[in-house]
């Protein structure tokens, strides 16, 4: 399987946001909730506050090639909203981000919340 489902309604991002877990990394915010479906929808979320746009969509095309990538060791039947956090006080620079960065703190986030199956 090579795509994903995405949450695209403002309810759908607020429910999963209100009414599921979470784990917070350095880098990253992940929310997650049952949706009572076979499949897992998928939802990413940056603020202005982040960076200039060119900067929010290169965060955006990473944390999609970490869920292509990870895709089959993610359980099915959950909401999941990863929300990117400012890790400093000036802005993030679109240079400045890599996958490598990311990697690590979505990976952790996806296991404390038991998102990613056994092996």
């Amino acid at each position: 399987m090579n795509r994903y489902v995405t949450l695209k309604k403002n309810e759908e991002f607020e429910a999963c946001i209100r009414r599921g877990r979470f784990a917070a990394q350095q880098k990253v915010v992940v929310y997650s909730l049952k949706n009572g479906l076979s499949i897992s929808r998928f939802g990413i979320s940056m603020s202005a506050k982040l960076g200039k746009a060119t900067a929010r969509n290169r965060l955006k095309r990473i944390v999609r090639a970490w869920i292509l990538e990870y895709i089959d060791k993610i359980k099915q039947g959950f909401d999941i909203v990863v929300i990117a956090r400012r890790i400093k006080d000036d802005k993030i620079k679109a240079r400045e981000i890599h996958l490598k960065d990311f990697k690590e703190d979505l990976e952790k986030a996806f296991k404390r919340l038991r998102l990613l199956k056994e092996e």
